[in-house]
C-alpha cells in the first residue's frame, strides 16, 4: 500500500482495521479467481463462488471509504495530505 494509507493508519485504527480486512477480502478473491482460471473446467459453484468473494471485497471497500468520509481524524488526515507545502514560503 501507499505511504498515505501508512500515515493514516497510523492515526485511526478503526480505519486500519477496515483496511486490512479490505485487503484480505481483495486477496482471497485475487487468489481464488487465479485458481479457478487455471482450470480448464468451470462450474456454476466456482463462478458463484466468485462472485460472492468479489462481493465480500466490495463490501469492504465500502465500509472503508463509508468510514472514511464519516470519521472526522480521516477526514482532517486526507485534508493534511492535500495540501501543497512545496508551496508554502518560509518567512524570514
Amino acid at each position: 500500500m501507499s505511504a498515505e494509507f501508512s500515515f493514516e493508519t497510523a492515526v485511526c485504527t478503526d480505519y486500519e482495521t477496515l483496511l486490512l480486512a479490505c485487503q484480505k477480502a481483495l486477496e482471497a478473491w485475487r487468489k481464488r479467481r487465479e485458481e479457478i482460471t487455471g482450470l480448464e473446467s468451470s462450474s456454476k459453484e466456482k463462478a458463484d463462488e466468485l462472485l460472492r468473494l468479489q462481493a465480500d471485497y466490495a463490501k469492504g471497500y465500502s465500509r472503508l471509504k463509508k468510514h472514511q468520509d464519516t470519521c472526522e481524524l480521516c477526514r482532517f488526515v486526507s485534508e493534511i495530505g492535500r495540501r501543497n507545502f512545496a508551496s508554502i514560503s518560509m518567512l524570514n
